[in-house]
């Protein structure tokens, strides 16, 4: 579920899977779901990253797969902190003139969550979703 504020909420699933047998450190990222706006419309919708996982430093790198930006880094998302919520995981995305502040959380073995802030002239909010293994 993601909590997308005044546009609505996204719901849907998750699955991630092996991009290519000779690149085991990369896992394709698939969402795709619904979502619903506070007026009661509801659009299907879907998106997909590659996430590519580095050891030297701990770090998860999400490229885009969307054909605008096809294989562009997204954020690379650098271990480091633990907090009360979790270990964490964070880098900042710029878009335009906007700033995209991600940060992945995990809960244990069957939770994660982000916390996207995006921040800039033409944006400003939270985007929360929360992630659970089936």
């Amino acid at each position: 579920m993601r909590d997308l504020g005044e546009a609505g909420q996204f719901t849907g699933d998750v699955t991630f899977h092996a991009a290519d047998p000779a690149q085991p450190n990369v896992l394709r990222y698939r969402e795709e779901g619904f979502l619903t706006r506070p007026d009661g419309k509801r659009f299907d919708g879907y998106r997909e990253y590659d996430f590519v996982l580095h050891e030297d430093p701990a770090a998860i790198e999400l490229l885009f797969r969307d054909p605008l930006s096809f294989g562009n880094r997204y954020v690379l998302l650098q271990f480091g902190e633990e907090g009360e919520e979790g270990v964490c995981a964070r880098d900042i995305h710029p878009c335009g003139e906007d700033f995209y502040h991600h940060c992945m959380i995990w809960n244990g073995p069957d939770h994660f969550e982000t916390k996207i802030k995006i921040t800039g002239p033409k944006k400003d909010h939270l985007l929360h979703s929360i992630y659970r293994r089936a």
